[in-house]
């Protein structure tokens, strides 16, 4: 998938040398907090709803866990934090909705239609208004 390739790329761009640990660490804090998670969290529940309603294959979960794993290194390679973790399901999430062609809320829309520098804004920064 051409967003996903591009995604990914833009992760390989970033200098990771701007992020210190107390940076890291306060950005952890935030996306586990209103209203950043809450959103994360309704739209990853609907995503789920809708694998087992529509035929989401082994091939589809084969690529996503690919593309996790791709995310999570390019992360953890770079930060050698739990941020690889988070941007790991950011990417899930993304490819579910674009399968699965999820199109309700303001945070996939945001990671889908907006240019990559604003995912990545709002990746990095939990604040980012979210709403649709």
């Amino acid at each position: 998938m051409d967003l996903m390739n591009e995604l990914l790329n833009c992760l390989n761009s970033i200098d990771y040398d701007l992020f210190d640990e107390d940076y890291l660490n306060e950005l952890l804090d935030s996306r586990d907090s209103a209203p950043f998670d809450t959103e994360w969290c309704r739209v990853d529940e609907e995503i789920e709803a809708l694998k087992n309603t529509q035929s989401y294959t082994d091939e589809n979960e084969e690529a996503q866990g690919e593309i996790r794993e791709k995310a999570f290194m390019i992360i953890e390679e770079n930060t050698e934090s739990e941020l690889a973790e988070y941007v790991s399901d950011d990417f899930g999430l993304i490819y579910d909705s674009l399968v699965l062609n999820y199109k309700v809320n303001g945070l996939i829309r945001l990671l889908r239609h907006t240019k990559i520098k604003k995912f990545l804004v709002a990746n990095f920064n939990p604040d980012y208004d979210l709403s649709p």
